[in-house]
């Protein structure tokens, strides 16, 4: 995942030149929902393995806890929204008339 540094945003907010998108495209919708699951299943997994430490007396952050936990939410939003957006475009491919 690539991530701009604020700055490079601001200058170009603020500069008259129009904005263009310097990101490179992340590859085709597949790739995107693969690593958006996989995004799901790892957060998911680090919520369970930080909750287990934090139940058995390994470890006592509890914000650590809760940030895994809000992440894990997070992610598994963002992987039940891409599919519901492609359960809509597929229902939509399949009214539509030849």
């Amino acid at each position: 995942m690539n991530v701009n540094p604020l700055t490079s945003n601001i200058i170009n907010l603020l500069s008259d030149e129009p904005v263009r998108n310097t990101t490179p495209l992340a590859g085709n919708f597949s790739d995107i929902l693969t690593e958006a699951m996989n995004n799901a299943r790892i957060t998911d997994d680090r919520d369970k393995v930080s909750g287990i430490a934090l139940m058995t007396g390994q470890a006592d952050d509890l914000s650590g806890l809760l940030l895994d936990t809000q992440k894990a939410e997070i992610a598994l939003n963002l992987a039940l929204q891409l599919r519901s957006k492609v359960l809509d475009a597929y229902n939509e491919i399949m009214r539509m008339q030849v």
